[in-house]
């Protein structure tokens, strides 16, 4: 299969590319993005310039693609990309190109608590940007996965970080809300699973990891894990709003918004779990990828 990803160079598009290139399938693999990539691509992926704000952009790329995945989202808005412009005009681009290039086949990243009623406007373009795939008569498969976390995410690393360097792992409010980490290779394995299963057309999956945590039980498990020494400490809502605006102000690409926020204060679960469900996997243990990744200089985990 001849294979186009938008978003191709991001978190999930690398997971993918690497996979893609190990399985050694038949096709192409070509990954879309607004700047090259900052890494050396595997043998047998190439790249393409291009943006979906800006139809034009992808006629190059979608020519003799037989498939497109479509990763593109971003987490925070900046004051040239927001989420009615990448989820939902993006989205209506891609849908547009894929057509006039014939292409029928479309899988699409999505998030748990995609919904209208969503807190978060990042839930709700996300959504929008859904009933557009599924409106457009075309095989269209979504998934919506909970945070990931691997090498290079901006998840795990980033709680890790802190706990060394600070001695702190913070907290949205009581952090007793739950999530459902998944390894950023187990949902690149269910995406190129699915690329030509027919039995996937038309469904949407939700994809978590092999347990499910309270943010505080979290924290706990990153600290136990690497055998850190830190607090775990709740922030206030109000007080972490402040901050956030005060970053949405001044910074060009903030690193905390008021929408993250939100999104931290629901639950982030895949019930039923797709990936073990229909896609038959065992997920990768987050505690087995926190000891792997982070070791101790000394030899010890943390």
């Amino acid at each position: 299969m001849n294979v186009v990803v938008t978003g191709g160079t991001g978190f999930l598009g690398k997971a993918l590319m690497e996979q893609w290139a190990e399985s050694r399938r038949d096709g192409w693999f070509r990954v879309l993005s607004r700047h090259p990539p900052a890494y050396a691509l595997p043998e047998g992926v190439e790249w393409f310039p291009g943006n979906v704000s800006d139809s034009k952009s992808l006629e190059q790329a979608f020519e003799g693609a037989q498939a497109v995945f479509h990763l593109t989202g971003i987490l925070s808005e900046t004051r040239t990309q927001t989420y009615e412009k990448v989820h939902v005009e993006g989205t209506g681009n891609v849908l547009q190109m894929a057509k006039s290039a014939g292409i029928t086949r479309i899988l699409y990243l999505s998030a748990i608590g995609a919904s209208m009623e969503a807190p978060s406007r990042y839930h709700r373009t996300k959504y929008v940007a859904e009933e557009i795939l599924k409106a457009s008569g075309l095989d269209c498969t979504i998934f919506r996965p909970s945070v990931l976390f691997g090498p290079g995410d901006k998840f795990l690393s980033l709680f890790v970080a802190m706990g060394r360097n600070l001695h702190v792992l913070p907290l949205i409010g009581n952090g007793l809300k739950r999530i459902h980490p998944v390894f950023v290779r187990d949902l690149a394995n269910a995406v190129l699973m699915a690329g030509g299963n027919p039995e996937t057309f038309g469904r949407t999956f939700r994809i978590g990891g092999g347990r499910i945590y309270r943010y505080r039980e979290l924290m706990r498990v990153i600290a136990d894990s690497l055998h850190l020494k830190v607090i775990v400490l709740s922030q206030p809502v109000g007080f972490l709003n402040g901050v956030a605006r005060l970053q949405e102000w001044f910074f060009s690409s903030p690193f905390l918004t008021r929408e993250m926020i939100k999104m931290a204060l629901e639950d982030n679960v895949a019930i039923p779990n797709d990936l073990v469900t229909f896609f038959g996997m065992s997920p990768f243990p987050l505690e087995a990828y926190l000891e792997e990744a982070f070791p101790a200089s000394d030899g010890r985990p943390g």
